[in-house]
């Protein structure tokens, strides 16, 4: 067996083999096999080959995660995967958004985070909310409010206005609400 093993532990993968250990090489169904280790939650790819006369090589790759969906994780593709458990790795972005629309806010999130590193900021989260209104959380805790619409460009007007008006005093910043057509509202917080 071949498997980097972060995630999926080799008693998991034991434990899938022993339904098969009463097959004979011949006998062994290899695509139920897969099947069941593609089952495995943290399972992307499945290779299995018999080697002649009594060996079966098996090649398993693990998901990578890129970021925190709802309750669960996801892929660069936008599977969701891991769901309802406890999602410990903090440094993935999270992404919070309606049922089905996981892909959308990640490429909302991509465009939004590329243009944030122009400037030197980054984002922790972003939401999109049952009224398709979309917030982002920078790492450094500051909340953007950035509407339904024009996201690029409110969010270019906050970065050109963040060196000159916030960058000296990120910590007492809470969030800035940039729904205006010409302007943003600011509300800092209180000691």
């Amino acid at each position: 067996i071949a498997a980097n093993y972060q995630h999926i532990t080799r008693k998991q993968l034991e434990f899938v083999l022993s339904n098969y250990t009463n097959a004979s090489f011949f006998s062994l169904s290899i695509r139920r096999l897969q099947n069941d280790l593609l089952a495995l939650d943290w399972s992307d790819s499945v290779s299995i080959e018999r080697v002649w006369p009594d060996t079966l090589k098996i090649t398993l790759t693990e998901k990578t995660p890129i970021a925190v969906w709802n309750d669960a994780l996801m892929t660069a593709e936008g599977e969701i995967f891991n769901v309802g458990k406890e999602q410990t790795d903090t440094k993935l972005p999270h992404l919070k958004g309606p049922e089905q629309q996981q892909t959308d806010v990640l490429q909302i999130y991509q465009k939004l985070s590329k243009l944030l590193s122009i400037y030197g900021l980054h984002a922790a989260a972003l939401q999109l909310r049952d009224n398709q209104a979309w917030e982002l959380s920078l790492t450094n805790g500051i909340q953007l409010r950035l509407g339904k619409r024009d996201l690029e460009k409110r969010l270019q007007r906050f970065c050109r206005a963040y060196p000159v008006v916030f960058a000296d005093k990120p910590e007492q910043l809470s969030s800035v609400d940039l729904r205006y057509a010409h302007g943003m509202a600011v509300q800092w917080k209180t000691k």
